[in-house]
C-alpha cells in the first residue's frame, strides 16, 4: 500500500459484512508495518466504528455503510461515514462500567475502544444526517539519536553566513536532534522529535520546512516549518522554529520566517497563524517583530513543559496568544458578532487594519431550524479539542454538550469551538454556548478563508491568570478581556476588569 493509497469499501449496513472491513483494516494495516500488537488495535476500532454505525444507522435494507483507509504521513487513517438516526445524543444511554459489570449491558463502550485504541479521533455531522467517524493510528517512531545529551553551542563559521534552503525528506534526523537538543524537555508537538515522522511530514507536503545549515560542515543550525491542520487548509501554522544557540542573533529567525511567507505566498495561502506560549514573552518578540498581530488568548492548551524522564504534572498548563498574518487582506464580508463581544472584535480586525461591516439580520430570540452540520477533534496526549461549526441546526446544543461532556470524560481540558462569523445565527446562537460554560478566546480565521468567533471552555476550577505573561499592550487587553468573561474567574476579579 503506497503512501498516496487509499481504499474505499461500500458496505450493506449489515453486521455480517463487519468482517470485510477488519481484514481490509488489518491488511493495509500490515501493508504500512505495524506490528502485530498495533494490527489487533485497529482492526478492533474498525470494527467498533462499524458497531457504532450499525447502532445509530438507519438500518433500513438499502442503507450502506462506506468505510475509508488511507496512509497518511504519520500512518493510517479509517473512517466510517454512514446516515445515521435524528436522535438527541445527549438523552442516549452512556457507557456504565458498574452497570456492565453487574448486568452485561456495554451500551456507548463502541466511541470509548475507539479512542482507547488509536491515538486520535473525529466525529463529524453534515447534510441529511450524514455521520462520519474518522480515527487516526500513527506509526511507532524512535526519537533521534543521540538526544540525551544537551545541545553544545557550535562555533559560528566566521567566513560565511548559514546556508538557507527548503528541507528534504533527508534532514530529517538533523532537524528532530536539533529539536531536542536546543529545547530540552519543553516541547512543540511531539511529532518534530521523531525522525521518522518528520520525513513523512515533508514527503507529503504536509509541513512545509526550511533549514539553515553551516557553509562548511553543512551542519543543520535552524529550522522553521508551516504546518497545514488539514490537505486542503488555506490557514497554516508557523512553529518548530529551532535555532542552534551558536547561530542565535544572526537574523536567521526572521530570514527563515520571510522565506516560509514568500513560499506561502507564492502556493495562494490566505493567512498564518502562531501560537505563541504565555509560560514567556520571548517567542511573542519574535512574532511581533516578524509583522503578526493579536488575534486572541487560548487558556491553558498544553502542557507546561514535557520531559522524556521527569513528570512535572503539578505545573499550570501553558496558554497561547493567538497570531495572525493575513498574506491577501480580507475582502469586503459582513460578519454577524454577538453584542457583548463586537468591540473587542472591531479591535482585533482593526489593529489588522481591517474595517469590516457588521449586521443584525435575525431577532434577538431566534432559534435554528433544520439539520446541524459540525465537526470536532480530539486530541487526548495534548490534552485539548476543538469543535467547530459549520451550520446550526434544531439540535446544536445537544450536538455541542455532548461533545463537551464526551472530551471532559476523557479528561480533555481545554475545548475551543469555533463559530462562523459570516453566519447571522452566530450573533444570537453564542450566549447559548456561553451558558454551558464556553467563553471569549478570540477572531480569527481557523483553516479556510472564513472569519471566526473563537470560544474556550476550560475544564479545571480556575486559570492562574497571573502566570500569563504577554509582551504588548492589545494582548493585556485581550487578557483582561478574557478574563472578565471567563466564568470561573472570581467575581470582583471578573468586575475590576469588565
Amino acid at each position: 500500500m503506497k503512501r498516496i493509497d487509499s481504499l474505499t469499501l461500500d458496505l450493506p449496513a449489515d453486521a455480517s459484512y463487519i468482517p470485510v472491513a477488519t481484514f481490509a483494516a488489518r491488511h493495509c494495516a500490515q501493508r504500512i508495518g505495524f506490528s502485530d500488537e498495533d494490527v489487533e488495535r485497529i482492526c478492533l476500532a474498525m470494527e467498533e466504528a462499524c458497531v457504532h454505525a450499525f447502532e445509530f444507522g438507519y438500518g433500513g435494507d438499502r442503507e450502506t455503510l462506506k468505510i475509508t483507509i488511507s496512509r497518511t504521513s504519520l500512518g493510517i487513517r479509517l473512517a466510517t461515514t454512514f446516515h445515521g438516526l435524528p436522535l438527541n445524543v445527549e438523552l442516549l444511554p452512556k457507557y456504565d462500567p458498574a452497570r456492565a459489570l453487574e448486568y452485561g449491558d456495554v451500551t456507548g463502550i463502541s466511541l470509548l475502544l475507539i479512542e482507547r485504541m488509536l491515538d486520535s479521533a473525529s466525529f463529524s455531522s453534515g447534510p441529511d444526517g450524514l455521520r462520519t467517524v474518522s480515527m487516526d493510528k500513527h506509526l511507532p517512531a524512535h526519537i533521534a539519536a543521540d538526544t540525551a545529551q544537551a545541545a553544545r553551542p557550535l562555533e559560528p563559521d566566521d567566513s560565511a553566513d548559514p546556508i538557507l534552503r527548503q528541507a528534504l525528506p533527508e534532514d530529517a534526523e538533523a532537524i528532530s536532534r536539533l529539536a531536542f537538543q536546543s529545547h530540552g524537555n519543553v516541547l512543540f508537538t511531539e511529532n518534530i522529535y521523531y525522525p521518522d515522522r518528520v520525513r513523512e511530514m515533508i514527503r507529503s507536503e504536509e509541513m512545509t520546512s526550511v533549514v539553515l545549515e553551516t557553509a562548511s560542515r553543512r551542519e543543520i543550525v535552524g529550522h522553521g516549518a508551516l504546518v497545514k491542520s488539514a490537505p486542503e487548509a488555506h490557514v497554516e501554522e508557523m512553529t518548530f522554529g529551532i535555532m542552534n544557540p551558536g547561530f542565535r542573533s544572526r537574523g536567521g529567525a526572521t530570514a527563515m520566517a520571510n522565506f516560509l511567507e514568500r513560499n506561502a505566498v507564492e502556493r495562494g495561502v490566505y493567512a498564518i497563524e502562531v501560537f505563541a506560549v504565555t509560560s514567556h514573552v520571548h517567542s511573542q518578540r519574535s512574532v511581533l517583530s516578524n509583522g503578526f498581530l493579536e488575534s486572541g488568548l487560548l487558556l491553558d492548551t498544553s502542557s507546561a513543559s514535557r520531559s522524556w524522564v521527569d513528570s512535572e504534572a503539578g505545573r499550570p498548563r501553558i496558554g497561547n496568544v493567538i497570531y495572525i498574518k493575513y498574506l491577501k487582506g480580507i475582502a469586503a464580508k459582513v460578519l454577524h458578532v454577538p453584542d457583548r463581544h463586537r468591540q473587542i472584535v472591531e479591535r482585533i480586525y482593526a489593529q489588522h487594519g481591517f474595517v469590516v461591516n457588521m449586521e443584525d439580520s435575525l431577532p434577538n430570540d431566534f432559534a435554528p431550524g433544520g439539520e446541524t452540520t459540525l465537526w470536532s477533534t480530539l486530541d487526548i496526549v495534548e490534552g485539548w479539542a476543538m469543535i467547530g461549526i459549520d451550520g446550526y441546526g434544531r439540535d446544536v446544543l445537544a450536538q455541542v454538550s455532548e461533545r463537551v461532556r464526551h472530551a471532559c470524560a476523557q479528561g480533555i481540558t481545554a475545548i475551543q469551538m469555533a463559530l462562523p462569523l459570516e453566519d447571522p445565527a452566530t450573533r444570537t446562537m453564542t450566549s447559548a454556548f456561553e451558558d454551558m460554560g464556553f467563553f471569549f478566546a478570540g477572531a480569527c480565521p481557523v483553516y479556510d478563508r472564513k472569519e471566526y468567533l473563537i470560544l474556550q471552555f476550560i475544564n479545571s476550577p480556575q486559570t492562574e491568570y497571573e502566570t500569563i505573561n504577554v509582551q504588548s499592550d492589545f494582548a493585556h487587553e485581550i487578557k483582561q478581556y478574557v478574563m472578565s468573561c471567563d466564568p470561573r474567574a472570581k467575581p470582583q476579579i471578573r468586575n475590576q476588569v469588565s
